[in-house]
């Protein structure tokens, strides 16, 4: 089948299915587009699609790499460039996830202008972002509130702070999310690999889990609050060193071993909570830090090879 006739498939059935999609209140289907369905899109079109049989979701890539994966989901795929002739080109979605990262896109704050364009202003527009934007690496105390770096002091940053301001002008939700990570990825695998790391071993890190992540968009996407900054965190900050100490001993992954950390000086990080978060979304993290992962669950989620024959994808290299 060409590429062509491969997204027209993919969009038809999405068209089709949306008919029957069960409505949420009587009026709004459960219609969900995902821009950028990588490791955490995809698994927050997993989840919706558990929750919500029956429901339709599409995922929008720039590429068909993926696509074989996300049908087998569930998941009817799309590239952000398709024919303007396909059944999907002019329809909008109450519910959209915009979790493509900034490294995919030179024209970020373009690219997420332009899902702003399918959503139709019903449920919720969510942009996921990064706790990077907060200024604050000393250590001190970092919730929601928290001042962000200033434009033009950044230029990573630079690019998640315009997209999120149009996402919140437009009335949607930002999510800010802390460091992801899963028993097959994250900060842990690389440091593990990795002999001699040129940071300081005491250098505070916050985490969340990628099914926890998951969770808290959704609980976003529910929440009906327009122009709404969250902060998905699970509140008990790591130091590098402790990563790769509990990650070794947690026994899960062979040949582990505990880098050696080279520098004394540098950002000592923050120490990050999110209880407004916590209230207004009823949420709190399955896995409650990294270190109940490590010891009491031994590294054991929905990630872990055996534990799931699903497609999952693999996600970019973490880099230090």
């Amino acid at each position: 089948m060409s590429r062509r006739a491969s997204r027209r498939s993919a969009a038809a059935a999405a068209s089709t299915s949306a008919a029957s999609a069960p409505a949420l209140d009587g009026q709004r289907p459960r219609e969900l587009l995902v821009v950028g369905p990588g490791v955490l899109g995809s698994r927050i079109a997993r989840v919706w699609l558990d929750r919500y049989p029956g429901a339709v979701v599409v995922g929008q890539t720039n590429t068909t790499a993926s696509h074989a994966g996300l049908t087998s989901i569930g998941v009817s795929p799309r590239v952000k460039d398709f024919d303007e002739d396909e059944p999907s080109a002019k329809r909008t979605f109450p519910y959209v996830v915009f979790s493509a990262p900034p490294s995919g896109s030179e024209d970020y704050a373009g690219e997420v202008e332009a899902a702003l364009k399918y959503w139709n202003g019903q449920g919720a527009f969510v942009f996921t972002s990064s706790s990077a934007v907060y200024k604050n690496e000393s250590g001190d105390a970092c919730d929601e509130d928290s001042e962000t770096y200033d434009l033009g002091a950044n230029p990573r940053v630079d690019r998640l702070l315009k997209a999120e301001r149009i996402v919140l002008n437009a009335g949607g939700i930002v999510c800010r999310l802390a460091g992801l990570y899963h028993s097959q990825r994250g900060a842990h695998k690389y440091f593990i690999k990795t002999p001699t790391l040129d940071s300081r071993a005491d250098a505070l890190v916050n985490l969340i889990h990628y099914e926890d992540a998951a969770e808290l968009c959704i609980a976003a996407l529910m929440s009906g609050s327009p122009s709404a900054v969250y902060l998905g965190t699970d509140g008990a900050p790591v130091t590098r060193g402790d990563i790769a100490r509990l990650t070794v001993e947690s026994g899960a992954y062979a040949d582990a071993v505990v880098p050696t950390f080279t520098q004394t000086d540098g950002p000592r990080g923050r120490v990050m909570s999110n209880p407004r978060t916590r209230e207004r979304l009823v949420w709190t993290p399955k896995y409650a830090s990294f270190e109940s992962f490590m010891t009491e669950r031994r590294a054991l989620d929905a990630y872990v090879p055996v534990a799931s024959s699903r497609w999952a994808p693999r996600g970019r290299a973490h880099e230090a």
